[in-house]
Order: C-alpha cells, then sequence, then structure tokens
C-alpha cells in the first residue's frame, strides 16, 4: 500500500471541472489541474456542455490498488485518472464541500460531519450564472440534498444504487441539463457495517461501477450532439477498525487517497 500522500488536493476538482466548461470562477477557487483539463479539452474539441459528476461514496485509491478489476466499466469509458487527496477531516461533507467551492475546510466552513447549507459560492451557483441549469440526483439523505440546497437548481432523490440509475439514464435522455452531479454510499454503507474489503463491500463497488458505466452508455448516445464530459470521483477512502468494520475521517492515507477518473465523449 502507497506510504505517501497524493499531490493534489481535493478543492482542485471544481476549477478543473470549470475550466473543461469555459466556465469562470471566482479568485477564491483553487486552480485547475492545468494540464488535464487542457489535455480533456483537447479530447472534447473545445469546452463540454454537458457534464455528469458521479460520486461514489468513500471508495479509497488502495480499493483500486488492490481489486483492480471491479473497476473495469470504469476504465470502459474513462481515459484520463487524477489521485487527488481528501481533506481533513475526510468525511463526506467536509471533502464535497471542498471538491464543488475550491477551498478548504478554512474557507467553507465545514470542518467535520456537520451538514449546513453552504453560504459561499458553489460550482453550481456559477455555473447557474453562467446560464447553465443543473441537477442534483443522490440517494435519500445524501450530503449532497443538504449542503447544496437553496439553490436554483433540480434536486432527486432515489432509494439506491439501482434507481439512482433509472433516474440517471431518464435525465441524460432528457437533454436538459449541463451539469449533472450523482451520489451514491451503496460501498459506504457496506464497508461501515462490515469492512472496507469484505464481500458485500467489494460487491457494492461493483455495483456502482456498472451505474456508472450504465450512466456513460447513455451519455454516448449524445456524443454527436454534444462534447460530453464524465467522472467517477469519490471524495475519501476508508479503513478498516480494530472492531473489523469500516471508519474514516482520519489523516491515514486508506482515508485521504482517492482516484478520480475523467472521461469525454
Amino acid at each position: 500500500m502507497a506510504d505517501h500522500y497524493n499531490f493534489y488536493p481535493l478543492k482542485h476538482f471544481a476549477a478543473t471541472v470549470a475550466a473543461c466548461m469555459d466556465l469562470p470562477l471566482p479568485e477564491t477557487y483553487a486552480p485547475p489541474v492545468a494540464w488535464a483539463s487542457s489535455i480533456l479539452r483537447e479530447r472534447l474539441g473545445g469546452a463540454a456542455d454537458r457534464v455528469v459528476l458521479y460520486h461514489a461514496d468513500a471508495v479509497g485509491q488502495y480499493i483500486w490498488q488492490k481489486y483492480t478489476p471491479l473497476f473495469a466499466p470504469v476504465y470502459r469509458y474513462t481515459s484520463m485518472a487524477i489521485p487527488f487527496l481528501s481533506t481533513v477531516e475526510s468525511v463526506t461533507p467536509v471533502a464535497h464541500a471542498s471538491m464543488y467551492t475550491g477551498l478548504d475546510p478554512e474557507g467553507h466552513g465545514i470542518r467535520t460531519y456537520v451538514r449546513p447549507e453552504l453560504s459561499c459560492s458553489t460550482l453550481y451557483d456559477e455555473a447557474v450564472k453562467a446560464g447553465k441549469r443543473c441537477a442534483i440526483l443522490a440517494m435519500e439523505d445524501s450530503t449532497f440534498l443538504h449542503i447544496f440546497t437553496g439553490r436554483p437548481i433540480d434536486y432527486f432523490a432515489a432509494a439506491n444504487a439501482a434507481e439512482i440509475r433509472e433516474k440517471a439514464l431518464g435525465l441524460i435522455a432528457s437533454d436538459r441539463y449541463d451539469l449533472i452531479s450523482i451520489h451514491t454510499f451503496e460501498y459506504d454503507d457496506a464497508a461501515h457495517a462490515y469492512s472496507p474489503e469484505s464481500k458485500e463491500g467489494l460487491n457494492a463497488v461493483s455495483i456502482e461501477a456498472e451505474v456508472f458505466a450504465d450512466i456513460a452508455h447513455e451519455m454516448q448516445t449524445f456524443s454527436g450532439k454534444h462534447r460530453m464530459l464524465l467522472s467517477y470521483s469519490p471524495d475519501h477512502g476508508q479503513h478498516l477498525t480494530e472492531g473489523g468494520r469500516g471508519a474514516h475521517g482520519s489523516k491515514m492515507i486508506e482515508d485521504m487517497n482517492i482516484l478520480h477518473f475523467f472521461g469525454t465523449f
């Protein structure tokens, strides 16, 4: 297992996506991973006008390293992987707030597992200012449905990853949205209940990877009409506790190192 932290803090995610969309952001945002956005734009042939960001909760980089075949459905539709470093604390509200504001926890104000509505600028706010139509699709009681609420975007909830799949395919087929964020936590739940490398946990990784692939396949049907960007982007990982279950929130490599996959159509 790696014994060092990944190079890019998670706060660079928002600007990297925005650069691919030609979307201006305030100076408060951490800059994009410039080489990555440049390559992605080159592959897109210009600015992306349809973006789908899929967030499989708590899938750490070491899971990819040890169980690489589970990610075959993700590889099928992506062409770039960027190693990111999660936040401190490495919990969902803190990580996703940094991911969508370009700020460290001290900047956006969420430092522990609390879920207030964010008052600072988010990627959604900047997209709406630019005339973009945005949607969030997430499992019920998702952090996304708490910290990003109150904005002029559309919110959809689903009971599980299977229902997420059906609703996501419908949203993409409607061709209404410029930016869609999708959040599932099948793996996070299973890893907490059993262990990060349990049969149940790894099965959840596989389920979410297949849901991502189905979403990507639906996006591909619009490739002649739009320039499309998608990502598989976890927020943090999980580690094994002495009690045999999964946990996160620490500075451990297992919690901090994550891998984001990007694809273009």
